[in-house]
């Protein structure tokens, strides 16, 4: 039992890390697509978008792997 309430609550905070990840790319990207940056800002703002995309797939990849091993588990 112990080792289920281990994955709830890693997948719930995988789950939370995701959104958070996916928020903050969304942010970012308003802020690009409404151009108020100017070059070397927009140089940045490219490098932090990618930056957050790398944390988005890297959290959903971690929230997928703990899910499949919590339903592992649960069968």
């Amino acid at each position: 039992m112990a080792t289920a309430d281990t994955f709830d609550a890693a997948a719930a905070l995988g789950y939370e890390r995701w959104r958070r990840a996916v928020d903050r790319l969304w942010r970012e990207s308003v802020l690009c697509r409404e151009g108020r940056l100017a070059g070397r800002e927009r140089v940045r703002a490219a490098r932090r978008r990618r930056n957050l995309q790398k944390v988005v797939r890297r959290a959903l990849a971690d929230y997928h792997r703990l899910e499949l091993e919590r339903q592992r588990t649960h069968r």
